[in-house]
Formats: structure tokens, sequence, C-alpha cells
């Protein structure tokens, strides 16, 4: 699983790929401070539990994949 603050010095970043990892847990909230994000990809781990509404905060993501999760 993620840290849940390992994004909290990541204002800048644009692009995560973090597919195929086996990541397990929530989607840690400190994702959603990365304003500046385009690219998401979360493809393909052990990620559980809701979407987090937070999601609507990254405003310049055009790219998004989250399949492949036990997400709801």
């Amino acid at each position: 699983s993620l840290a849940s603050r390992i994004f909290d010095n990541f204002s800048k970043l644009q692009v995560l790929n973090l597919q195929w990892n086996r990541i397990s847990g929530k989607i840690p909230s400190s994702l959603f401070k990365c304003k500046e994000l385009t690219y998401l990809s979360m493809y393909n781990n052990a990620l559980e539990g809701s979407i987090p509404r937070e999601i609507e905060n990254l405003t310049s993501l055009e790219d998004l994949y989250l399949d492949y999760n036990n997400l709801k």
C-alpha cells in the first residue's frame, strides 16, 4: 500500500504511472494535491474502496486509468 502522505510534496507532478505494481489499499488522499497531474495510471493493482470525490480536484487530468482494481 502507499503511505497516505506520500504525494504531499509533489504539487508539480504531471505524470504518474503506477500500473502493475500490486499496490493494495485505498488511493492516498495526498494524490489529490497534485494539481498539475495530466496522466494518472494505477491500472492493474489491488486498490480497493471508493474512488474519492477529491479526484474532481485534478482539473488538469486528461488521462485516467484505474481499471482492474477492486474500486467501486
